[in-house]
């Protein structure tokens, strides 16, 4: 009788690991806007390290490549080892897609631009990491990968609100 019960306390204790591991439906409306939005900030990073003529927004930008680098690359072990079927977005959305567009076709308002765009992305990501890590029904591996990056998405948005408006 006590192997039945150490057996079925195993059992169960198996399933709720493996369902832990694979991901919800919360996983997987959160990961494409993650996964977008972290390319938008790469992408426009990769424009400011031509565009601006500000030290200060290169070193920004050179910031948001390295930490976005890092956390996508987080984020798609995290989902690949939960679902390998799982294709992570690689690109950006088509309104992301404008938004650099619209920053190639800046000028010498890229400085001002590419600050707005990034304390709103920012903004938008802190709020989306926010609430995915509160969830109950979100994959734990994937939510560990995001609550440790909070504080850096927050560290982003310190710092934008910091960038110059004007290239020189």
């Amino acid at each position: 009788m006590k192997a039945i019960l150490i057996l079925t306390a195993l059992t169960l204790s198996a399933t709720a690991t493996a369902a832990s591991m694979m991901l919800t439906s919360t996983d997987k409306a959160f990961v494409p806007k993650a996964a977008m939005g972290n390319q938008f900030e790469i992408d426009a990073a990769k424009l400011a390290l031509t565009m601006s003529m500000d030290a200060k927004v290169k070193t920004y930008a050179q910031k948001m490549i390295t930490d976005h680098t890092k956390l996508g690359t987080e984020v798609k072990a995290a989902v690949k080892q939960a679902d390998p079927s799982m294709m992570v977005p690689t690109a950006v959305s088509p309104a992301q897609q404008k938004m650099l567009d619209a920053l190639k076709a800046s000028g010498k308002e890229f400085d001002a631009m590419y600050k707005k765009d990034m304390l709103s992305s920012h903004k938008e990501t802190y709020a989306l990491f926010q609430k995915y890590s509160a969830s109950s029904s979100a994959n734990m591996e994937l939510k560990t990968v995001i609550k440790s990056a909070l504080p850096t998405v927050k560290g982003h948005l310190d710092m934008a609100q910091g960038l110059p408006t004007m290239n020189m």
